[in-house]
């Protein structure tokens, strides 16, 4: 496929500075059906709205102080990370009960000790697994959606007790889970189910990665090195293919020609970067002059119209809608005081 060989262009970006505006609320309406919720660290909250309008259809509390940062949709289901809870846990949501009853939302939760913090939640395309870092350790949890039980707290590296598992994507099919310890710099294939370790390689700085459709390449941000790489998954090698303050999350559209990239540079700011040039264009999210900001998580719509980004701020904070066929413009900004940070999208029943 074109947008796979794209993966391997080396070409030096262009950075564009690019403020954004936003659009009379008469044109907000969009494509895209569902909803987008947001989790947030400030207010011990999740909140749902509306992808087409920008309306708010539910604000669910998490528990006080546990500070949910991430957030996957799996098996009609929201699994919520509430890392700094005691103990932390799993929140697992109806999100349909919850915009009718937002106290009723929570079904269950799935305990760890403390220590074990579970940061970044991701869902297996099927949505039959749902993966948690427990980024207080060097373990991954892996849960079973049907029933809701955890397969294992799987070891990522059994050579150490210190590492952090702070990001896990799987493959396509689902067989294949890849985890990066930031502590380490580590790359880590794992099978889910079992918790075997088939590979690792070392990628410095390695924070974030999402993986190509073959399965043969993934793209990782390597925050603390300002670097963005290109890994080959079959020959475990790697090398940078762009240079970028602090990237983070990574979001590609479904025919990989565009990829979002999380930025935590203040003021808060995402990355438009094509793939096939590796061309980028900065979107600043906070409006002007409205002290520190600094983004969190994205995501984007497969069609690669529109970003969905969340950030933070003192006097600012909230998710904005980014359309891309529109010179990638702010088109509506959605106020969510506090600290909002991962963002996931729930297609209609």
């Amino acid at each position: 496929m074109r947008a796979h060989r794209s993966f391997a262009l080396a070409i030096v970006a262009v950075l564009i500075g690019f403020s954004g505006s936003t659009i009379p609320a008469a044109d907000n309406e969009r494509n895209v059906n569902g909803t987008i919720w947001v989790a947030n660290r400030g207010t011990d909250t999740i909140r749902g709205f509306d992808a087409r309008t920008g309306n708010e259809v539910a604000t669910i509390a998490m528990r006080p102080g546990s500070q949910p940062g991430d957030l996957a949709f799996a098996n009609h289901k929201l699994y919520v990370a509430e890392e700094r809870a005691t103990p932390p846990a799993i929140a697992i949501v109806d999100p349909a009960a919850g915009i009718l009853d937002p106290e009723a939302a929570v079904i269950k939760r799935i305990f760890f000790a403390t220590g074990s913090r579970p940061h970044h939640v991701h869902a297996s395309a099927s949505g039959e697994l749902v993966a948690a870092g427990l980024y207080g350790t060097d373990r991954v949890a892996v849960i079973e959606t049907e029933n809701d039980t955890i397969l294992g707290e799987w070891d990522s590296d059994p050579s150490t007790t210190t590492g952090r598992v702070h990001a896990g994507v799987f493959s396509q099919d689902g067989e294949t889970l890849y985890l990066l310890n930031d502590a380490t710099g580590k790359l880590i294939a794992m099978e889910p189910r079992t918790g075997t370790v088939l590979w690792s390689m070392g990628v410095p700085g390695a924070h974030e990665l999402v993986i190509a459709h073959n399965g043969k390449t993934a793209l990782v941000s390597r925050r603390p090195l300002n670097a963005l790489a290109m890994v080959d998954l079959e020959n475990h090698t790697y090398r940078d293919v762009l240079t970028i303050g602090l990237p983070d999350t990574l979001r590609l559209s479904a025919n990989e020609k565009l990829l979002t990239v999380g930025l935590r540079t203040s003021p808060a700011q995402l990355a438009v970067v094509n793939t096939e040039t590796f061309a980028v264009q900065l979107v600043n999210l906070a409006p002007p002059n409205t002290g520190t900001t600094t983004g969190g998580h994205q995501w984007t719509t497969p069609n690669g119209q529109y970003t969905f980004a969340s950030y933070e701020g003192a006097t600012s904070a909230g998710l904005v809608v980014i359309d891309h066929r529109a010179g990638n413009q702010i088109v509506q900004r959605l106020s969510y005081p506090g600290a909002p940070h991962g963002v996931v999208h729930v297609q209609p029943e």
